[in-house]
């Protein structure tokens, strides 16, 4: 996920640093949802490819798995979207390389110790609690315990997919604002 947002941020900030935002731009016919969908399916394709590839190594050679291995699947594959989202989330609200990457890492590395990874969120004080919701990885942490630990069906988990589905949403909020950043902004080294 981590990976992910960076990549994301990257792939974007990097038109915006070199001054090909504006031809980016021109090839979608001025389309900011043509432009970011050309821009991030090969990176989804990939990443999606690299989730089945452990999801089968985890649950089909390891048997670590108590429900099916296409939840999974489909969990991994929301993950990446809504990691790719956050990414143009990121991109969106800091229109810099060096901000937006700043602000990716940030928000991956406290994702790992808010999530429930490395600290009970439990145990957690409430509003870390609640601000653990912000952060895509634990809804796949808690759709990951369900399914693959615990062996519940996916009707378990739909709030912790809702979830995902809601991140998945959140460039809409941003988007107008990075086509102006593709267009207006000038990269200051």
């Amino acid at each position: 996920m981590l990976l992910i947002f960076m990549v994301t941020v990257y792939s974007i900030g990097v038109e915006i640093k070199d001054r090909t935002a504006r031809e980016w731009l021109r090839m979608s016919n001025n389309s900011i949802y043509i432009a970011l969908a050309g821009k991030l399916l090969p990176h989804t394709v990939v990443f999606f490819i690299m989730g089945i590839f452990y999801n089968v190594y985890l649950y089909g050679f390891l048997h670590s798995l108590h429900s099916g291995i296409f939840p999974m699947i489909f969990a991994t594959l929301c993950l990446v979207l809504a990691s790719q989202c956050c990414g143009i989330v990121m991109i969106g609200t800091l229109p810099t390389l060096r901000l937006g990457l700043s602000f990716a890492s940030l928000w991956g590395v406290i994702s790992f110790s808010i999530s429930g990874f490395s600290f009970p969120v439990m145990a957690m004080n409430p509003v870390l609690q609640a601000l653990s919701n912000l952060f895509p990885l634990r809804h796949y942490f808690l759709i990951y315990v369900d399914q693959a630990l615990n062996g519940y069906s996916m009707a378990y988990s739909w709030s912790n997919y809702m979830a995902l589905l809601i991140f998945m949403l959140l460039p809409f909020f941003v988007v107008h604002r990075l086509k102006e950043a593709l267009i207006y902004y000038k990269y200051v080294p």
